[in-house]
């Protein structure tokens, strides 16, 4: 049985795999790389209008199963 990673190790690996840092991701998004950051930390969730844009952006309608 395989569990899903955390949200935020997914975000950051998602965003890694576009090949962009924190800052890219947040200029994208209308946000700060201090909020990202605290996303991928799992400190904070983002809203649901960032996380329909990110799913938007990483073209996925759904975590990986």
């Amino acid at each position: 049985m395989t569990t899903d990673p955390p949200l935020g190790a997914e975000l950051r690996d998602r965003r890694e795999a576009r090949g962009l840092n924190k800052t890219e991701l947040a200029a994208h998004l209308g946000v700060t790389a201090v909020v990202v950051a605290a996303w991928e930390r799992g400190d904070r969730q983002p809203s649901d209008e960032h996380a329909a844009a990110l799913v938007e952006l990483f073209g996925e309608s759904e975590r990986s199963a």
